[in-house]
């Protein structure tokens, strides 16, 4: 039951930004020779600038026996009048000195951060040269290197050699023949019309396109709208069996149009297509494509079929590998999302740079990506629907503002975001089949990805609430921000009086309903004392919640009884191993246990009936990702992680029986039909830095809440570790904003925080806007792997905005209204109101605000007839 200290390792690699894509190279010593014309800027120039503790220092082996050092702790440096003659993307070649590993980050002409890991070089006195690529105007320009609060290596100096122009508008692409001949007989199927041509077929639903050649095995997929197309073209499927097979090298693509089917699931109304790829010799390979009447996007997998068995551990149904195969049709701020898969260790969201190859650089989302242009939020969004096999991988990178590669496959795994230190387990019967992918293009790509939720959550509903179970947002106090591991019956105790007596009555409550959860190390108590605890706490009006790890093992004697199984099985016998025998790594410091194991069910069994009989309401499921590693599972038809982990999700849901909410906390993002809430990122402590850590998962993840989940939670509010009472107040709005499950959790025999609380938490307008369990989107989507600094959420006529400064220091904000697509009805302006102060104001065209350090504003704006600004 111990909880351990996470270690903070960003997921998936995350590192990414608007203008620069990394090269993985380095070299020792000096720079290398080039034949074109090099731009060499020295670190210790008299024209940069410096911060914090950075500074020249000399340096033997550098290059003009001096460098930039000291670069720790909150200290930058700034290369200024770093001229060029032509825009475009240069190789821009560091050199550096690290003798232990460290990272920079780094930002062209004031534009996002974008996080860079060099190797160490030799020691503390060799230099080494270190490659990725940056996009420059002609003419100054200014580069900004910091270590964003930790250590970085030392800077000698930079050299700059011309890549590309990049101009949008001129790649050729690869020429693949996708011409289909003439149409020889066409089908309607209410507004789907499918054609039978000389070399192919053609599907068309509105504004989307489905072509299919049948000479050469290849698809695309376009979308016309406004004039504008957007296009996925000479796209094929693959898997990966003795041998790699790809449908496009098949002697045969059949289509017959008697074969058409029509379907009606909760998605609506729609067409099955399918193509047979056939070989002698090999199986067969079904493409499927599902198309919805009245929809932006369709479904497509691919199934393997033959007489004998099949296995693998890789399988695609969209590969997309040549230059320009993915054309969003704009070129102005283009972007790839990279999505980790749970929300483990601090993972980030990644808004990158869609130019990231012409250096060979590939990047990898979990489950999905958006291929969008955040300047007109046209895009692209692509992602498996279907979650019950599969891990699915998104391999893309990317030139001349369109995707030159793009895997979507099932088998994906990776130590750094799936946390496997084993391959994806194969798959194996008579018929295989792949994920199912989402692949839909739209106006706004926010409606894209709240769109993608929705077909999840066709696939597979979000996790109904019990008889039992209120359906409003949870309000209250969780133990572990508060006290940590010291929780203790008196706490407890005190905590439920304080929030009767102070906040309850005073709106910090949902429907009179309010929640105290006991997390980690409510084993503290004896089970005595956890039964009057419950009574206690129901006696305050109140309902108490508790706190389970149901696939880790937290201690090191495989020899321990199981709890539960009357001594018939050992921790031995229930964690997951390898073939070999072996128990797999520890994550986080525990052992995962197998949740296919009559043991570990046999333990769920024990607890959730001790919670049940308790009276416990509320009830918070931590490290489950434990339980979707690949390894040797005791159920013989059970092959993946993914497989597993929905084996034991399943066993936990119905032992629960509907008795009570199911917060889902440290869990892969999918499957989703398990937990009433997910917590949208890590654990966060409080802090600013922390704050905005969150509202990076809110930022790319918002479109969770009201599909696959009911609710996306925040994790608890802790306001005295804000840094100041704007800080705290900054906390409470992120919480407001993100989904929501609304919990402080600080100590209430500190005085600060209870000052704050009572300050912070009774606010009757905020905690109506969090009770509506309602996420706010992002007002922009290029932010790298920080989190935007405005939301809006749509009410009504009206709109909610949020704005944060993450800084310590005073910043200006200007938010144009119709850059937030704000609607006012013919109306000239919008009244304004801040929610916090009660301030009331008018404005026209654009909102104007300045923010103090570390503040934030949460304001509501509602057409107004009359114009101007008072």
């Amino acid at each position: 039951m111990l909880r351990y200290v996470l270690i903070a390792i960003l997921a998936c690699s995350l590192t990414g930004g608007a203008q620069i894509a990394p090269k993985q190279a380095a070299a020792e010593a000096g720079s290398t020779q080039a034949t074109e014309a090099v731009y060499t800027f020295e670190a210790e120039a008299a024209a940069n600038t410096y911060s914090g503790k950075a500074g020249p220092v000399p340096c033997d082996t550098c290059s003009g026996g001096a460098k930039v050092g000291n670069l720790y702790q909150g200290s930058a440096m700034q290369f200024n009048a770093v001229n060029v003659t032509e825009a475009g993307v240069y190789k821009l070649s560091l050199s550096y000195i690290s003798g232990d590993p460290r990272s920079f980050m780094v930002s062209v002409n004031g534009g996002e951060r974008e996080r860079f890991s060099p190797p160490a070089t030799k020691d503390w006195n060799t230099v080494g040269v270190f490659d990725f690529e940056v996009r420059l105007q002609a003419g100054d320009n200014t580069l900004s290197f910091d270590d964003d609060g930790g250590y970085a290596p030392d800077l000698d100096k930079i050299s700059l050699t011309f890549v590309t122009s990049s101009e949008p508008g001129t790649d050729p692409g690869n020429g693949e023949d996708l011409e289909l001949g003439a149409p020889l007989s066409t089908v309607k199927y209410g507004p789907i019309a499918v054609t039978r041509h000389a070399k192919g077929m053609s599907v068309t639903s509105g504004s989307l396109k489905l072509l299919y050649n049948t000479e050469n095995g290849l698809s695309a997929y376009s979308w016309k709208n406004r004039g504008e197309e957007a296009k996925i073209q000479g796209a094929y499927s693959s898997i990966q069996l003795d041998q790699y097979l790809t449908s496009k090298d098949y002697a045969k693509h059949e289509f017959k149009l008697e074969e058409v089917e029509r379907f009606h699931d909760r998605g609506g109304k729609g067409i099955k297509v399918t193509v047979n790829n056939r070989q002698e010799g090999l199986p067969t390979l079904k493409q499927i494509y599902y198309i919805y009447e009245q929809k932006d996007y369709l479904l497509t997998q691919v199934i393997a079929e033959q007489d004998t068995p099949l296995a693998t551990n890789y399988i695609a149904p969209l590969i997309v590998d040549h230059r320009g195969g993915v054309d969003i049709g704009q070129y102005g701020d283009n972007r790839v999302l990279v999505a980790p898969f749970d929300n483990d260790a601090w993972s980030r969201y990644l808004s990158k740079t869609i130019n990231t190859d012409l250096n060979n650089q590939n990047y990898e989302s979990s489950e999905l990506t958006a291929i969008f242009d955040n300047d007109s939020r046209r895009g692209f969004v692509v992602g498996s629907v279907s979650h019950d096999t599969w891990k699915t991988g998104i391999y893309w990178s990317g030139s001349n503002d369109r995707l030159n590669k793009l895997n979507v496959y099932g088998g994906f795994t990776s130590l750094a975001s799936t946390h496997d230190s084993l391959p994806h387990a194969k798959v194996s019967g008579t018929t295989i089949v792949s994920p199912k992918v989402f692949v839909g293009f739209f106006t706004d790509y926010r409606d894209g990805l709240e769109t993608y939720g929705q077909a999840n959550a066709v696939e597979a509903p979000p996790l109904a609430f019990g008889p039992g179970v209120p359906q409003g947002v949870p309000v209250g106090w969780n133990s572990w921000g508060a006290v940590g591991s010291k929780l203790s019956y008196d706490q407890v105790i005190e905590t439920s009086n304080f929030f009767k007596e102070k906040l309850q009555g005073e709106s910090f409550n949902n429907e009179g309903q309010l929640y105290m959860n006991l997390d980690s190390y409510w084993d503290n108590m004896n089970d005595e004392q956890l039964g009057q605890l419950v009574d206690y706490i129901k006696a305050n009006g109140q309902k108490a919640g508790i706190y389970y790890g149901p696939f880790v093992y937290w201690g090191d004697n495989l020899n321990q009884t199981v709890e539960g199984t009357d001594g018939k099985y050992t921790y031995g016998d229930i964690v997951l191993r390898d073939a070999q025998g072996n128990p797999l790594p520890k994550i986080d410091g525990a052992y995962a246990v197998d949740p296919t194991h009559p043991g570990t069910k046999q333990r769920i069994d024990y607890y959730m009936n001790r919670f049940k009989e308790h009276g416990f309401e509320y009830i918070k499921l931590d490290f489950l990702s434990h339980g979707a590693l690949e390894g040797q599972h005791f159920n013989p038809q059970v092959f993946t992680g993914i497989q597993a982990y929905n084996e034991g999700m399943a066993y936990i849901v119905d032992a629960l029986d509907g008795s009570m909410f199911i917060s889902a906390s440290i869990a892969p993002l999918f499957p989703s039909q398990y937990a009433h809430s997910r917590r949208i990122s890590c654990d966060v402590d409080g802090s600013l830095g922390s704050t905005e850590y969150q509202l990076n998962n809110l930022t790319y993840g918002w479109w969770q809440n009201g599909t696959i989940y009911r609710y996306t939670d925040p994790d608890y509010m802790t306001l005295e570790k804000g840094g100041s009472l704007l800080g705290a107040q900054t906390r409470v709005n992120a919480a407001a904003i993100s989904g929501t499950v609304f919990l402080n959790s600080d100590d209430v025999a500190n005085q600060t925080a209870r000052e704050y609380m009572e300050q912070l938490l009774v606010n009757p307008a905020v905690n109506a806007v969090a009770k509506k369990g309602l996420a706010f989107r992002p007002m922009e989507g290029n932010t790298g792997t920080a989190a935007a600094d405005a939301y809006i959420l749509k009410d009504g006529g009206g709109y909610y905005l949020a704005i944060f400064n993450f800084t310590n220091e005073p910043v200006e904000r200007t938010i144009s209204f119709e850059r937030a697509a704000m609607d006012n009805k013919g109306k000239s302006g919008f009244r304004v109101t801040d929610l916090w102060t009660g301030e009331e104001w008018r404005e026209k065209t654009e909102l104007h605000v300045t923010l103090q350090g570390a503040e934030s504003k949460l304001l509501q704006l509602v057409p107004v007839a009359g114009g101007g600004k008072k």
